[in-house]
């Protein structure tokens, strides 16, 4: 195989009846999942702590489930390959993508890819880079190890925290909650992974705005049904990342807003804020202050997404930011400013 795929058609659908990821069953109702996890192995019931109760990496680490498939069984792309925009004839201008820039280079990771993957361990400028994706969270993260620590490459555990990856990596065994980006257990416990910002659009909006982007291949070396979503879809608005509840237990839950209704979490120091992401859309331009640090959300109009921006001197830098779904920021993060 290359990357250069034929179209798939028009209108992608969403799985029906009973599909298999990794050899687990992956149970459909009208379009949505029901869960990864098999029936007979559903996950126990986690205590929630207080709202606005800090948590502590140990009540995270205690508060892991089984999502359903074992470790590594959702592969990780560990050789990612990449086409050039005139040869991602498997995107459709509507799909969603991940769009990273970094020291210089330009690239996109189709939501449709990652979907079934969750991680991609690769090399961007010439340093290690992970590029990770939690369909339940709405979470894409892009992350490199801090000074004084080797370069790291994750997997999968098959579980999860707050409804969250929680992914390992390969080189100590410590875990890291997605959204959280810290060890919550291991060797490297406490340890917090650099962060590199991604945004989400679409595939229309990134390759006109980076014509010289390049795209995460379909050929991964995996079997997958590139296409088609077990959760919904993105374009059209369907399935779990609409409606319906939350598959997995969380720690804390605030009803604030939907929970699954987008915001931006920026975090700053030890300060953390949520702002609503559609307030970012209706206003253009959206400030803040956290720990005394003034931030900024600012609208890219031509990706259809929103930057965040932090004052440092006389000099607006890229702040630590991520979408997520609301019910995710707050599981790890009821702490939390909320800007409306």
């Amino acid at each position: 195989m290359n990357g250069q795929q034929s179209p798939r058609p028009p209108r992608r659908q969403v799985l029906k009846g009973a599909g298999v990821i990794g050899g687990v069953v992956v149970l459909l109702v009208g379009g949505g999942v029901i869960g990864w996890q098999t029936l007979a192995d559903r996950p126990d019931p986690v205590t929630a702590v207080q709202p606005g109760q800090d948590l502590s990496l140990e009540a995270l680490a205690d508060a892991a489930v089984s999502g359903g498939p074992g470790k590594d069984g959702i592969p990780s792309i560990d050789k990612p390959r990449f086409v050039p925009a005139n040869r991602a004839g498997f995107l459709d201008d509507d799909d969603p993508v991940f769009g990273l820039e970094y020291r210089g280079e330009v690239r996109a990771y189709p939501q449709l890819v990652l979907v079934w993957h969750e991680i991609v361990n690769d090399t961007v400028a010439g340093e290690p880079l992970a590029v990770t994706y939690c369909p339940l969270t709405g979470t894409v993260i892009g992350f490199s190890a801090p000074p004084g620590v080797q370069g790291l490459t994750f997997g999968t555990t098959g579980r999860l925290v707050n409804s969250n990856l929680l992914m390992y990596d390969r080189q100590t065994g410590s875990e890291w909650p997605q959204l959280l980006g810290t060890a919550v257990s291991g060797p490297l416990k406490g340890t917090k992974l650099d962060t590199v910002p991604l945004v989400w659009t679409t595939w229309k909006q990134w390759r006109t705005a980076h014509p010289d982007t390049e795209v995460l291949s379909t050929d991964t070396g995996a079997l997958r049904s590139y296409g088609s979503d077990p959760y919904g879809s993105y374009p059209g608005r369907s399935g779990y990342y609409v409606k319906g509840g939350l598959l997995f237990p969380v720690l804390a839950t605030s009803d604030r807003f939907d929970d699954k209704h987008v915001v931006i979490g920026v975090r700053v120091g030890g300060g953390r804020l949520a702002i609503d992401k559609d307030l970012v859309r209706a206003n253009r331009i959206v400030r803040a202050d956290v720990g005394g640090t003034q931030v900024e959300a600012r609208w890219d109009e031509k990706l259809g997404t929103a930057r965040v921006l932090q004052r440092d001197g006389d000099r607006w830098v890229p702040a630590d930011f991520l979408d997520a779904m609301w019910f995710a920021w707050y599981s790890f993060y009821p702490n939390a400013q909320v800007r409306t």
